[in-house]
């Protein structure tokens, strides 16, 4: 027996476990992402807000949507209209033709899901 041998443990390699993918729908620009509160053909509206922009502002975001409602992604420009209450709210100063019908049919999904809210 060595002078040291207290000092040896049997430890088994445990990996840990992959962390559940959780759907997330944001905003991005700069860096940052706000959850999104509410998404519409006119615009869009985040659960938090860091005051990095202004009212009036115009702003190029990319809006990244994963929950069970649909999953799709577009980048757009924006012209904030509200920044108060910790919260943005925005409207698309141009949105493709396609981008207006996925958003059309993920709201109708969504309203499907929360029983016609």
């Amino acid at each position: 027996m060595g002078l040291f041998d207290f000092l040896k443990v049997a430890v088994k390699d445990k990996k840990p476990a992959k962390p559940a993918r959780m759907a997330v729908s944001v905003i991005e620009f700069d860096g940052r992402s706000f959850p999104i509160a509410a998404l519409t053909t006119k615009g869009f509206a985040t659960k938090a807000f860091d005051g990095s922009l202004i009212q009036g502002q115009n702003a190029r975001v990319t809006v990244r949507v994963d929950d069970p409602a649909g999953k799709f992604s577009f980048a757009a420009t924006i012209a904030v209209t509200d920044t108060q209450g910790g919260k943005l709210v925005g409207a698309w100063t141009m949105l493709p033709t396609e981008v207006e019908d996925v958003i059309r049919k993920y709201a109708q999904i969504r309203s499907k899901q929360q029983g016609g809210k």
